[in-house]
């Protein structure tokens, strides 16, 4: 299910830019974050003195902000219009949008597209050794190996090339060379 923007709730007494923009962060630092888990953010000593469930409802409102934010991705400018579309008060998008210009944003959007769906670990590094085969007598054979080292997202892996699946991933490598190459001249 696709997130939608929420239009302000008209009995939401917080509307402040500085509260919006703290709980926003402290949203995002958490994020994703389930609805039930939003009385997590705050501890009881931060609580002192505030109305805890007008906070919370605040909350509740900016976590369905930021998965529609985060989902979307919307220009600035853009943002800033839905928002005055739903009626969200001044103070509360000023706060909204300094958030969405944080560097915690950022990590969300960098650590959700890093993440892979496929099952199949992302690849960090690479290395390569070459090794030929030496058979009796100390006389080198024309077999040749690859022990292609990967490390991923999950830890190091070790893979063994016999000289037919060196010479496969050369030219594999050779044709997305030559594309990215191509890619690079436009």
């Amino acid at each position: 299910m696709e997130p939608v923007l929420p239009k302000w709730d008209d009995s939401q007494t917080i509307v402040k830019s500085k509260l919006t923009s703290r709980a926003s962060i402290r949203i995002l630092e958490r994020f994703p974050l389930k609805v039930e888990d939003v009385e997590t953010l705050y501890d009881t000593e931060e609580m002192a003195g505030g109305d805890p469930e007008a906070l919370y409802q605040l909350c509740r409102l900016l976590l369905n902000v930021w998965k529609y934010a985060v989902f979307y991705q919307p220009k600035p400018e853009v943002f800033l219009e839905l928002l005055q579309e739903n009626a969200y008060p001044g103070p509360v998008v000023k706060g909204i949008l300094e958030a969405y210009s944080s560097e915690a944003m950022s990590e969300v959007v960098e650590s959700l597209a890093s993440c892979s769906n496929s099952g199949i670990p992302r690849v960090i590094s690479t290395d390569w050794t070459c090794r030929t085969a030496i058979r009796r007598n100390n006389l080198p054979s024309s077999d040749r190996e690859v022990v292609l080292t990967l490390t991923t997202d999950e830890g190091v892996k070790h893979v063994q090339l016999s000289s037919e699946h060196l010479e496969k991933l050369y030219w594999t490598v050779n044709k997305v060379q030559a594309s990215l190459d191509g890619i690079l001249e436009r």
